[in-house]
């Protein structure tokens, strides 16, 4: 087998485990298949991976059109794999169809029909680059859970689905960021964007510990916190890999972290040692959790349907059941409710979840204030950098879409400032 057809081989593995089996990129059997690979191929096999999961709403459209009978489980996700790499990636014709029909015949798929199918497809490139999805394509769980938005709002949805998000960089201090040698789109006094393709890890201010990624949306609601003296104590309870965290400790805050994953720990130390931060970690359920301290904020990144990340995270739309929202809701009841006993007299809830779903945001904020009535809903008051964003600001909480701002395109995320004021 030559190397091109052995790597769309194993891409072709890789989506059948996701569709099929019901994995996600993280699993190790899926790990395992990617590093028997080397750098720059494992690079072609994610960008393949995931635009086929971001685009096979689309091409089962074209599949339907083209095909003219019933595929198989393999020979449809060979279809997605292939129409993606010609129609949207534009990789070369010859290269795709050639290994898409060795991989056929590897797999038992009549090879005649699947080279037939893939030229067609090739011919018709062009026209079939504007096909597009309906709101109604989507899973019926996602329609159900969305029918507050708008009709504009689901609009924005469909036009940001496909598009993957941008990569923004947060600085320890001014001075990493000023010395940044590589173009970057300044959003604050502390990060930016980088508008350049490039492996990250690759960049020597990286290895220094100059800087971390996080997406912008869960970056803003911690650059705008209330809270400027750094005598005030910190809890994260849910703070693997550490980006918020990161941000609490290059403003010099005292903090204490906690995740209940060690796994995610394992990760969230590696980040500390590279960027040279020294603190408590905790390894605890937080609904469980244990301690005499009393804090001046909490910042709950609440377990959730992570429906916010789906261009990251495509494979959300691929499971064979829908998130269990009854079990999420539960956990982030609990933690608010764990968190409003920990806090002191003034002091600040921040609770955030990857999701503008209305059940994980909305609901469980005002089912929080009408149960807790020492605690109110603190304005959300942005910084003079950060106004031109006060679209992602509506009644007193943050919460966007899978959205663009500066240009540049960025996670959906849900954050409130939950204050105890007796």
């Amino acid at each position: 087998m030559i190397k091109g057809e052995k790597i769309r081989f194993d891409v072709h593995n890789i989506l059948y485990s996701i569709f099929k089996l019901n994995k996600n990129l993280k699993d190790p059997y899926i790990k395992k298949i990617v590093a028997t690979h080397k750098k720059e191929d494992i690079s072609f096999i994610n960008n393949v991976a995931l635009n086929s999961m971001r685009y096979s709403i689309h091409i089962d459209r074209i599949i339907k059109e083209f095909a003219l009978k019933k595929v198989g489980d393999h020979e449809r996700i060979l279809f997605v794999s292939a129409i993606t790499q010609i129609v949207f990636l534009e990789f070369r014709e010859y290269a795709v169809i050639n290994c898409s029909v060795e991989i056929a015949k590897k797999l038992k798929i009549y090879h005649g029909f699947v080279n037939a199918f893939l030229k067609n497809i090739s011919r018709n490139k062009d026209r079939l680059k504007n096909t597009t999805i309906k709101f109604n394509d989507l899973p019926n769980w996602f329609k159900k859970e969305t029918k507050s938005l708008s009709l504009l709002e689901k609009k924005k949805f469909i036009e940001n689905f496909n598009k993957a998000p941008d990569i923004h960089l947060v600085f320890k201090n001014n001075k990493n960021l000023k010395e940044f040698d590589e173009k970057i789109f300044e959003t604050s006094d502390s990060s930016g964007f980088l508008l350049i393709k490039k492996d990250v890890k690759e960049i020597k201010s990286f290895i220094k510990g100059n800087w971390w990624v996080q997406d912008y949306s869960s970056f803003f609601p911690i650059n705008n916190l209330p809270i400027k003296n750094t005598s005030k104590k910190f809890l994260d309870v849910c703070a693997a890999p550490g980006g918020k965290a990161f941000q609490i400790l290059s403003k010099k805050f005292d903090v204490v972290l906690n995740d209940k994953s060690f796994e995610r720990i394992k990760i969230l130390k590696s980040n500390l040692n590279r960027l040279n931060f020294n603190v408590k970690i905790l390894n605890q359920d937080f609904t469980k959790f244990e301690d005499n301290n009393k804090y001046d904020c909490i910042i709950i990144d609440a377990p959730c349907s992570s429906i916010g990340t789906i261009r990251r995270n495509p494979e959300i739309f691929f499971k064979n059941k829908k998130p269990d929202f009854l079990a999420l809701n539960i956990i982030q009841k609990s933690m608010l409710e764990k968190a409003s006993l920990l806090l002191n007299k003034h002091g600040i809830i921040l609770y955030m979840v990857c999701s503008f779903l209305k059940r994980e945001t909305r609901d469980q904020i005002n089912s929080f204030l009408k149960t807790r009535n020492n605690f109110k809903l603190y304005d959300f008051t942005l910084k003079n950098k950060d106004k031109e964003n006060s679209k992602l600001i509506k009644n007193n909480v943050m919460i966007t879409l899978p959205d663009t701002i500066y240009n540049h395109k960025i996670d959906g995320y849900f954050a409130a400032y939950l204050e105890k004021i007796r």
